[in-house]
């Protein structure tokens, strides 16, 4: 473990998201956590962030742009979910969560019977919290997306986020990535 994550990464990475849950004490307490991972392009000349396409068949933001992520399963340190969804979504491997970036709270709809806000009837709304990591990848050319959540991917400059169909707030993620990726 101590290889996969950056030593000066906050205590977060190491938590599972009840743990984070329980300990957060802001205001609005999340309800669940997701991740979000910033995998920079392999060009030095201009920075670039690898974003997905979500397909066509989600509930939730069809057909719009985002980072790799997803939540976190019961029971999972939130950097071990980093690395599994960075795998599942796109088949790389992470070699290492090099570091955390401004995340954001969002309201999603919970459904009954499920913890995905893809499925099932609705039941209530709840605060979901994104924390946000930059990762290494072992090798960005072996892309393979997982065609149960994506359907195309892109690498995305600063001058292109808008060419992309996403909420604002993940354009901000994504001007955030290229910021810290940058750096």
């Amino acid at each position: 473990m101590a290889q996969m994550i950056n030593p000066s990464l906050g205590p977060a990475a190491t938590m599972t998201a009840e743990d984070y849950i329980a300990v957060y004490g802001g205001s609005p307490k999340p309800h669940r956590i997701v991740i979000g991972a910033a995998i920079a392009g392999s060009s030095k000349d201009e920075p670039s962030v690898l974003i997905v396409q979500r397909s066509a068949h989600e509930r939730s933001y069809p057909n719009e742009w985002e980072i790799p992520g997803g939540h976190v399963d019961p029971g999972e340190l939130i950097f071990e979910t980093v690395v599994r969804e960075v795998l599942e979504e796109t088949s790389l491997v992470v070699t290492k969560v090099v570091s955390e970036f401004a995340g954001f709270d969002y309201w999603s709809t919970k459904y009954e019977g499920e913890e995905s806000d893809d499925k099932g009837d609705t039941t209530r709304s709840i605060c979901t919290r994104q924390l946000n990591y930059c990762v290494e990848i072992l090798d960005t050319s072996a892309i393979r997306l997982n065609p149960n959540e994506h359907q195309n991917y892109a690498w995305c400059t600063k001058d292109m986020i808008e060419q992309f169909e996403m909420s604002s707030a993940m354009s901000e993620v994504v001007s955030r990535a290229l910021d810290a990726l940058s750096q």
